[in-house]
């Protein structure tokens, strides 16, 4: 396993959000966390990334504990965080979010930045528009793509299609299933039919904890997993 959590207990507050959640995300494939609103799933990601505080439990990447280091060192040791607000810099070109992202341009970073504008070509297209001119859609994917280009070996992304059109989700499908032959993903999506398009195992949380986990195929066949769980009819 890539990333492993082990009865992972936040706490923010006084409110105890996630309550001994434990799963594991495969290297090179892509694990959608799935639930209703409020049941952990972008605390969960948070707690990642050491921005929401760890009370118990362990956080695995690449078989080291990393739950209790500071988030930039979270970040350096290969961990890309893609917030559900997309944390663009706003006043900034796409080219000045892309070019900050990236750091030192060498020919590694280049070769990603070069594969990511191909991918996402609206953002060549607007390359030098402030990103907060962009629509929603095209900044998700500048928000995507600059944690790409950062190369990390682990995309946690938060919510990618909230907002967006159909025809800008049906991208976003397209951009992920592409992007997975390249990194390993964990995202949090409430789009039942985005998840189970892109997703190759999924777990579902309930109540800040793990309740069911196992392969895409499986919960795209077990409805009664889908009502009680998602509350899709």
């Amino acid at each position: 396993m890539l990333l492993e959590l082990r009865d992972l207990h936040t706490v923010i507050g006084r409110h105890h959000i996630l309550q001994g959640v434990s799963f594991g995300v495969p290297r090179g494939e892509v694990t959608v966390l799935l639930g209703r609103n409020g049941a952990g799933k972008s605390t969960t990601l948070r707690s990642i990334m050491g921005l929401s505080p760890v009370v118990r439990g362990e956080v695995r990447f690449e078989g080291e504990a990393i739950q209790f280091l500071p988030t930039h060192v979270i970040a350096r040791k290969g961990i890309g965080y893609v917030p559900e607000d997309m944390g663009l810099f706003g006043d900034l070109t796409v080219e000045e979010n892309l070019k900050l992202a990236m750091g030192k341009e060498d020919p590694p970073a280049a070769e990603r930045l070069a594969w990511i504008l191909g991918l996402f070509s609206d953002l060549k297209m607007y390359w030098r528009r402030k990103s907060g001119d962009l629509s929603g859609g095209q900044k998700q994917m500048l928000s995507i793509a600059r944690a790409f280009v950062q190369n990390r070996s682990l995309l946690l992304i938060d919510e990618p299609s909230k907002g967006l059109s159909p025809i800008m989700v049906g991208k976003m499908v397209e951009g992920i299933r592409e992007i997975k032959e390249r990194t390993t993903i964990l995202l949090v999506e409430q789009n039942f039919s985005m998840a189970r398009a892109v997703g190759d195992r999924f777990v579902i949380l309930d109540g800040g904890r793990c309740v069911h986990s196992g392969p895409m195929e499986e919960l795209k066949r077990d409805k009664e997993l889908q009502r009680r769980f998602l509350g899709i009819a």
